[in-house]
């Protein structure tokens, strides 16, 4: 697939640039993204394990005699990961980068470099809409922090101008990447949590653990089957509700689930909310129909990326994509509450109201 970044060279492995920075975490609600994993059964041997990385809860639940040795091995790669594409800290791949935008080359771990390049891959699907160069305008935004407010026309104007997904160049032979205007950012905050849930699902494996599930900040994977025998039941928040209470569940087993929406980060001002979804294009909070997106995928960072994109799209062209991905399916509520989902979900999405599937 032709990515939107300019890609040079042929090389670049997983294996062959490592570099070990500090890490610091940040707690989040675990239903920030609208989703809980429903489940009965509780058989010997489990282990259940709760931390912070990323920014965010971390929840595991994992059956098998291995299972103690398969959580602790991903957590820690969860925080491996933090201390590489975190776009807080200081001494992250992501932090370099930006801090030498305008300068040169940085390089970077080739898991880093891996995900800047899916990104400009989704970039390139999304027509843009899917663009990791809004760092400056999430900077700006802050909409997580404790006193956030609106920027002026004038600066979104000019921040506007730095969002240019063709200013991020790749450079294979060596996993380096440069920014060509000092100001440029970038952020992967809309995929690498759910790389994070593809990493974990492959420690699983590698430990001969046949039953789990991890929540990564509301980046749901789910590996095969639940104790007795049944698919997983993973509940969809109602995002006009109180959380806890869902619209409905969606049976999944080997399966990864993401939701994004606009429905509890957010900051009032002036008599209105702003959120912290950013459409690249506007440079304000998105404004589109939907209210919430729940992607359902086999890859994580799949879902992950793709919740934020068909939110930003809308119901009408956010459909249209999701019908071009092969193996994906949504559930889709928009601002008046009517709930869609794709056709492939028919069989397997529980919901008592009344859902218009396309």
């Amino acid at each position: 697939m032709a990515c939107f970044a300019k890609i040079h060279g042929d090389v670049c492995t997983k294996h062959n640039f490592i570099r070990v920075v500090p890490m610091k975490a940040a707690l989040l609600s675990i239903l920030l993204a609208g989703l809980v994993v429903l489940s009965c059964n509780k058989p010997e041997p489990v282990v259940e394990a709760k931390d912070f990385a990323m920014g965010t809860v971390i929840t595991q639940k994992i059956y098998g005699a291995n299972s103690k040795a398969a959580a602790a091995e991903a957590i820690s790669k969860i925080r491996e990961l933090e201390k590489i594409l975190s776009f807080y800290l200081a001494d992250s791949d992501i932090s370099l980068l930006n801090n030498s935008a305008g300068r040169g080359k940085v390089r970077l771990h080739p898991e880093t470099f891996f995900l800047l390049t899916k990104s400009s891959e989704y970039a390139h699907l999304s027509g843009g809409e899917f663009n990791i160069m809004v760092g400056p305008l999430v900077k700006r935004w802050k909409v997580t922090a404790e006193s956030p407010d609106v920027p002026s026309p004038a600066e979104i104007k000019s921040l506007l101008t730095l969002i240019d997904y063709r200013d991020l160049h790749l450079y294979k032979d060596d996993c380096s990447a440069r920014l060509a205007r000092k100001g440029q950012m970038v952020d992967l905050g809309g995929i690498a949590k759910g790389y994070a849930g593809d990493e974990v699902i492959k420690i699983y494996g590698k430990h001969g653990i046949k039953s789990a599930i991890v929540d990564i900040g509301g980046n749901i994977c789910v590996l095969g089957l639940n104790t007795d025998g049944t698919p997983w039941n993973v509940g969809i928040q109602d995002p006009r509700r109180k959380r806890g209470i869902y619209i409905g569940s969606v049976s999944l087993s080997d399966k990864a689930v993401s939701t994004s929406g606009a429905y509890e980060r957010f900051f009032p001002a002036g008599g209105k909310k702003y959120h912290h979804i950013i459409d690249p294009r506007t440079g304000y909070p998105s404004e589109s129909d939907l209210l919430s997106v729940t992607i359902i995928a086999d890859s994580s960072l799949d879902t992950d990326a793709l919740s934020t994109t068909i939110f930003i799209l809308g119901l009408d062209k956010g459909i249209k994509l999701i019908k071009k991905i092969k193996g994906t399916e949504a559930v889709l509520i928009k601002n008046d509450g009517a709930i869609y989902a794709t056709e492939g979900l028919q069989k397997n999405f529980n919901c008592s109201a009344e859902v218009i599937y396309r």
